[in-house]
């Protein structure tokens, strides 16, 4: 298990945090889509990781990175790199890869996009805004583990974490864990009780509608979510 550092001081966000403490220590890093490549700046400098490679899809955040990197002197070990997805890493290069900060259909593309994505010992933290559905229908349909989830809460707003592996597991298809995923009912009680009434909502809207289907899959569901609580 890691043991939790602190990344505060450089970018003041639990999001961010709670993808760091999970990120396992000694072992280099990519973050795709990093934007101004606060998380590899802060892994790279407090020695959590030895080296990493920061990603971004524009030349912009980029820039932005590569600011970033220079002012805190680590150009000769994190690399700036321009690209979608993964294309920009070489298989081998990284261990921990973190996806943050964009839809879970979105992560589930850049996996399937890479051909070397599917392959024992990496290690990734996905961290979807929207559509986490997609993404667990994704990984659980094509081979991968979901080792752990978790919410947290920031500005008003809740985001899973999902920390996931490929190990050729075999074809998962409850509907139920496309929804819910690993979480708790305890830790992440807010989330679950948030995703109960957004259910409960398109259930009614369907039985109304007299979608016969949709509604029994949506109350399997809300059982499963119920047992939870």
């Amino acid at each position: 298990m890691n043991t939790p550092y602190s990344i505060k001081r450089y970018v003041h966000t639990e999001r961010l945090q709670t993808v760091a403490d999970k990120v396992r220590r000694g072992r280099r890093m990519a973050d795709v889509g990093t934007d101004h490549a606060y998380l590899p700046v802060a892994l790279v400098e407090s020695g959590a990781v030895p080296a990493a490679i920061a990603c971004d899809l524009r030349e912009g955040p980029l820039e932005n990175a590569r600011r970033a990197v220079a002012e805190a002197g680590l150009a000769d070990r994190i690399s700036c790199r321009l690209g979608n997805g993964l294309s920009p890493l070489a298989e081998g290069e990284a261990e921990e890869i973190v996806i943050a900060g964009m839809g879970g259909e979105t992560i589930a593309a850049i996996l399937e996009a890479c051909p070397w994505a599917k392959s024992s010992g990496l290690h990734y933290l996905l961290q979807p805004m929207t559509r986490s559905e997609d993404l667990r229908r994704y990984l659980l349909t094509h081979g991968f583990a979901i080792l752990s989830e978790t919410t947290v809460e920031q500005g008003g707003h809740l985001y899973v974490i999902v920390e996931a592996e490929w190990t050729d597991a075999p074809v998962c298809e409850d509907e139920s864990a496309f929804v819910l995923g690993k979480l708790d009912g305890t830790r992440d009680r807010a989330w679950l009780l948030w995703q109960k009434e957004l259910l409960t909502k398109r259930k009614n809207g369907m039985t109304a509608a007299g979608e016969t289907e949709a509604v029994a899959r949506l109350a399997f569901i809300l059982q499963r979510l119920e047992e939870r609580l």
